[in-house]
């Protein structure tokens, strides 16, 4: 499958999974889920969705169950929605790069008041 068209289609689910878990209940009720980016496969087969959340490790894990137990409903929806021959796999995987990056702000944080 070519570049161009493998970010396309990344684009393209992430814009419309945002779509679908609108209407999933509860999705943003504790916590505030947020869709990072995505990862296709080179066959196509499998979307790798990165979301974070910003609440608690209890929120965090609620979003985690809430988007694995949807994640066939999503999919299913895809395939309505979409003029595409075939819907990749949805495997949604937490990114903590917002935790890092702010665990990093808090280093430069300390470094600049010990000056």
């Amino acid at each position: 499958m070519g570049a161009k068209r493998n970010q396309r289609l990344k684009e393209l689910f992430l814009h419309e999974i945002s779509e679908a878990l609108r209407n999933v209940n509860g999705v943003n009720a504790h916590g505030l889920l947020t869709l990072t980016g995505t990862e296709l496969t080179k066959d196509a087969k499998v979307l790798y969705v990165y979301y974070s959340v910003l609440g608690t490790e209890a929120e965090k894990q609620r979003k985690e169950l809430l988007l694995k137990a949807n994640a066939r409903e999503i999919r299913t929806q895809l395939f309505k929605r979409l003029c595409i021959k075939t819907v990749p796999e949805l495997v949604f995987k937490y990114d903590d790069t917002p935790e890092k990056a702010a665990h990093i702000e808090n280093i430069f944080k300390q470094i600049r008041s010990e000056k």
